[in-house]
């Protein structure tokens, strides 16, 4: 990652308890137990594009619990959405510190750095978070995609944690497709996303929600902490 990303993630992250603070919606109640129903809300709202409704509900739950990584990898996909990969890497990190066992926290943080311009570190990440998964079709669960039914051959009964680079990218560049199509970060990637083909085709990846051949649920293209 270059010196600059790095920087903007240590100011954003020293910032983030701030926004707890300045827009927090206290939780009506004091049992905790309720905490995933209001996860499951946030989340509800963010995929039926209710973003300002949704921040609220995942700040809330970091004023009950700080260090909340549901709500830390949460908020990081709305602001991934809102085309501010940097402020999404620093809700990822501060989420991974809570959980370092997510391997969906991971491949979120892969993904936003492809979009910051980071492919050789979002590579590497990624390669990271397909292991901690158990494999190239857990990973893509994990973010909402499928392989497409022409490469399921290939890949069944062998769900391999070593993989390509060309295969790594592939998976991220499709979870891209999170970020609005108006983003002048997506627009980036996007064209990044069209240099330097290899020779051997990686496998294409849709939307595990999407019908058809074409479409594609954006939505659920992003691994939501519940």
């Amino acid at each position: 990652m270059s010196c600059q990303p790095k920087t903007a993630i240590r100011s954003l992250s020293l910032g983030i308890t701030l926004i707890a603070a300045a827009v927090a919606v206290p939780l009506h109640a004091a049992d905790h137990g309720l905490s995933s129903k209001t996860c499951d809300l946030g989340i509800t709202l963010a995929l039926s594009g209710q973003e300002a409704s949704a921040e609220s509900v995942f700040v809330s739950l970091l004023s009950e619990s700080p260090k909340d990584a549901r709500a830390m990898n949460n908020l990081g996909n709305l602001y991934l959405w809102r085309g501010d990969p940097a402020v999404a890497l620093a809700f990822y990190g501060q989420a991974w510190e809570s959980d370092t066992l997510d391997a969906g926290i991971i491949l979120n943080e892969a993904t936003a750095l492809l979009l910051a311009g980071e492919e050789e570190e979002a590579r590497i990440r990624a390669a990271e978070g397909v292991k901690r998964a158990g494999g190239m079709q857990e990973a893509a669960r994990l973010i909402g995609l499928r392989m497409e039914p022409e490469h399921e051959a290939t890949a069944k009964g062998s769900d391999r944690v070593q993989v390509s680079r060309d295969e790594v990218l592939a998976l991220l560049r499709a979870a891209t497709r999170a970020v609005p199509a108006d983003s002048t970060h997506a627009q980036s990637a996007q064209a990044g996303a069209t240099q330097a083909k290899s020779r051997k085709k990686p496998p294409a990846w849709r939307s595990a929600g999407a019908r058809g051949s074409e479409g594609s649920d954006a939505g659920a293209v992003l691994y939501w902490k519940r």
